[in-house]
């Protein structure tokens, strides 16, 4: 977009300005879809796989979504307890277009069975780590944790023992899904060329960004884990699940892929809601470009979505070399609460001018 340019600030990173003097009502950036994303399981039949559209939401008409669910159906050839389904044959046929979302399903099929695989009865495999309350949480520590998982990994043996008893629970496959739909978005685009001896972008949808665009984000994983402590666990039981459930040919993205993606969605996803009262969040995602802006108490940028593109427009006018901000929470709560939030997911302190005067 001619309206904005992206510089480095000190207390943000990279973020978004104006490029120029904008209106109040400017689309000043979109962002087409994301580069990973997951819809709870329990919502597939009422949230379109492509547009993400609410079969249950106050906006559909009722004929469009019978039992406020929707009719049309794909699942995979040959796989069983998998499906997705749709608002609409644009939507299945857009769909089907990108190659990245009938192999998840695929995939997703796999991991179904392979979550079912892992609740055979037996001794529960020894927690791969945890932290005391007392213990000071460092990077090496957390370094050292995904170390020990890899030489699990490495023993085929050990690793189907140790996943056979496993018990992977219910979110823990939600998370799972996000990574493979990261781990796909890479296989589609990473392709080996037949002209070059390295690798190639070819991917369908170079809107969603590479995976090199993804790294730009910043990276919360000590700050995540410091403020959750039972949360690495998760990640080092889904890596091995992971790397036991997937097929051959996707071992190679698979240590790059959780680490990193596992370390950069807390604070750089975005939720995906019903659309109309924000009651419902279906699951979420991370648009790479929209994570670019920062926020502010006093937004001068209003985020919608629109199928799966996200929209961001001007609600005020905004002069040449501003900074561009969405809020990340509710700014109608008071002071406190929105510092809370943002120290607990955001891992930061906002000191914009609405949060220095209601906090003097």
């Amino acid at each position: 977009s001619d309206y904005i340019e992206v510089r480095t600030t000190q207390h943000g990173g990279r973020s978004l300005f104006a490029a120029r003097d904008i209106p109040p009502g400017t689309q000043v950036h979109s962002s087409p879809g994301p580069f990973a994303h997951v819809i709870y399981k329990d919502y597939r039949r009422e949230v379109c796989a492509q547009c993400f559209a609410y079969a249950a939401s106050d906006s559909v008409l009722p004929e469009a979504a019978q039992s406020r669910v929707w009719s049309i159906k794909w699942k995979p050839e040959g796989f069983q307890g998998s499906a997705v389904w749709f608002c609409s044959e644009d939507c299945k046929r857009a769909w089907e277009k990108d190659e990245a979302g009938p192999l998840q399903m695929q995939l997703d099929a796999t991991l179904t069975k392979a979550q079912v695989a892992s609740r055979r009865k037996g001794p529960k495999p020894t927690n791969m780590l945890s932290f005391s309350s007392a213990a000071e949480i460092t990077q090496d520590a957390i370094d050292q944790a995904w170390k020990n998982v890899d030489e699990l990994v490495a023993s085929k043996a050990q690793l189907v023992a140790h996943c056979a008893t496993l018990d992977l629970e219910d979110a823990e496959l939600d998370i799972a899904r996000l990574l493979v739909s990261a781990i796909v978005r890479r296989h589609v685009s990473e392709r080996p060329s037949s002209v070059t001896d390295g690798l190639v972008d070819s991917d369908p949808h170079p809107n969603y960004m590479s995976w090199s665009h993804f790294l730009h984000l910043q990276n919360n994983e000590l700050a995540n884990i410091r403020e959750r402590r039972h949360i690495l666990s998760p990640h080092l039981r889904i890596y091995a699940f992971l790397c036991n459930a997937l097929p051959r040919y996707l071992l190679p993205y698979i240590p790059t892929t959780v680490r990193e993606v596992s370390a950069r969605d807390t604070g750089n996803a975005f939720g995906i809601w019903d659309g109309d009262r924000r009651d419902e969040m279906l699951g979420w995602g991370v648009w790479i470009s929209a994570s670019y802006f920062n926020h502010n108490c006093s937004p001068n940028i209003r985020k919608t979505r629109q199928g799966r593109t996200l929209h961001f427009e001007t609600t005020r006018a905004v002069s040449a070399g501003e900074e561009l901000c969405i809020s990340y929470v509710d700014t109608d709560q008071p002071v406190e609460q929105r510092q809370k939030d943002l120290e607990s997911s955001w891992f930061f302190r906002c000191g914009c001018s609405r949060c220095q005067l209601e906090s003097a």
